[in-house]
């Protein structure tokens, strides 16, 4: 109880220390990106008034800008109110600025004694770039009177494209900074809500996880001890989450372990400690059967020819057809190299005509191999196992028959 209980203690630890730290990460990092979102959404916003409020002026009026004795003209037009101006502060929260040259003509822009930024100049960085290079300029840093603001300068041009001034528009930083503080305190009420779910779920499933994990700990025990047939716990294989995955790959595991023990790699048939097994059990029910040693005639040929990529599917293809032959009625195995032993749970008689319709199968098979069509045959030894002697001696007749049938010209079934 006590280690179940420590157990328990550390897998809350192992779930909630990273969930709090990556909340943490979060948090911090989502401060940093919801600000770059929000620095973007104001460019947008003030670049786009910039355009709309140098366009009403372009627009509605022609003739050239003149700015003389405090009055600011299009063409004849006087349009030095600042009523627009201030509508669009009022609406959309952005102050605008009007320049002729760097100084400022119109404007929004208040310190906190509510006086206007009224023929106060723009920065050196603003005046190269907007009115020397003639080019857009932003900056989510901008000082006006000892205020941060987010603003975006845009050229003003008379109709022969010399630049007489700037449009600007922009919004304190303090009121990103408060939106961005908003969000994030809904989101780190919403990561505290989750921090104590995780921990309240933990605790509840940490006794049943508990007993899962030592179901699965007792398979892999005595899976490790050499038991292939075990079988997983229902309870497990039920789970859905990564616990009954675990299972799962564990039971998938048993099942590569004993196709790796007891079937060859490349053909899939029984290796040959397995064979040996499987004759055993036989023996042990009191089966009659008969063993049949064959070997592919002339194989170094062919990997000689057509190279081992080609006699590896030669032994496949083969392989597939003995499996086959000895369907419902015993098993084959790979012996070794391109050697195979077949177990038909047949007398004499009866394997003699399975082996007799298989070497006419196989002489009459076409194997296509790339551009190639190779024609393979087979010699057979055939020995019945006589009760009361050694298995390993039945094999060994059935292997000497099998050497007498190649001598003999190979292609053929010696009994």
């Amino acid at each position: 109880m006590e280690k179940k209980t420590s157990i328990r203690w550390k897998l809350l630890a192992i779930v909630l220390f990273p969930i709090l730290f990556l909340g943490l990460g979060i948090f911090f990092f989502g401060i940093i990106l919801i600000y770059g979102f929000a620095t973007n959404s104001v460019r947008d916003e003030v670049e786009t008034t910039t355009y709309l409020l140098k366009g009403c002026f372009d627009l509605s009026v022609r003739g050239d800008y003149v700015y003389e004795d405090g009055i600011f003209k299009k063409g004849d037009i006087n349009i030095t109110d600042s009523t627009m101006l201030y509508e669009i502060k009022e609406n959309s929260d952005i102050d605008t600025t009007i320049f002729w040259g760097d100084t400022r003509i119109l404007t929004t822009i208040e310190d906190e004694y509510g006086v206007s930024a009224v023929r106060t100049k723009a920065g050196s960085n603003v005046r190269q770039t907007v009115l020397e290079n003639g080019e857009n300029y932003f900056s989510n840093r901008i000082d006006i009177n000892g205020v941060d603001y987010i603003g975006y300068y845009t050229p003003l041009k008379n109709d022969d494209n010399s630049i007489v001034g700037m449009v600007f528009a922009g919004k304190p930083t303090e009121s990103v900074y408060s939106q961005v503080g908003k969000i994030m305190l809904v989101c780190l009420v919403f990561s505290l809500i989750a921090i104590l779910a995780a921990l309240i779920a933990g605790r509840r499933f940490s006794e049943s996880m508990i007993i899962d994990i030592g179901l699965i700990k007792q398979y892999l025990h005595t899976l490790s001890d050499g038991d292939l047939n075990i079988v997983m716990d229902e309870r497990i294989v039920k789970r859905t989450d990564e616990i009954g995955e675990i299972g799962i790959y564990a039971d998938k595991m048993r099942a590569a372990l004993k196709n790796l023990i007891e079937l060859d790699a490349l053909t899939s048939l029984y290796n040959r400690r397995s064979c040996h097994s499987k004759i055993r059990a036989l023996i042990g029910e009191e089966k009659k059967f008969t063993f049949v040693m064959c070997d592919i005639d002339w194989f170094k040929k062919i990997n000689d020819q057509y190279g081992h990529e080609c006699g590896d599917y030669i032994l496949v293809s083969i392989s597939e057809m003995l499996k086959n032959s000895v369907q419902d009625c015993g098993f084959a195995s790979r012996w070794g190299g391109e050697e195979f032993l077949l177990i038909y749970e047949l007398d004499l008689e009866n394997v003699k005509e399975k082996v007799e319709k298989l070497l006419v199968d196989i002489q009459d098979r076409v194997f296509q191999y790339k551009e190639y069509e190779i024609h393979v045959t087979m010699t057979f030894g055939v020995k019945e196992m006589t009760p009361g002697i050694p298995y390993e001696d039945a094999i060994k007749v059935a292997d000497d028959n099998l050497y007498k049938g190649k001598k003999a010209g190979r292609n053929q079934i010696v009994c």
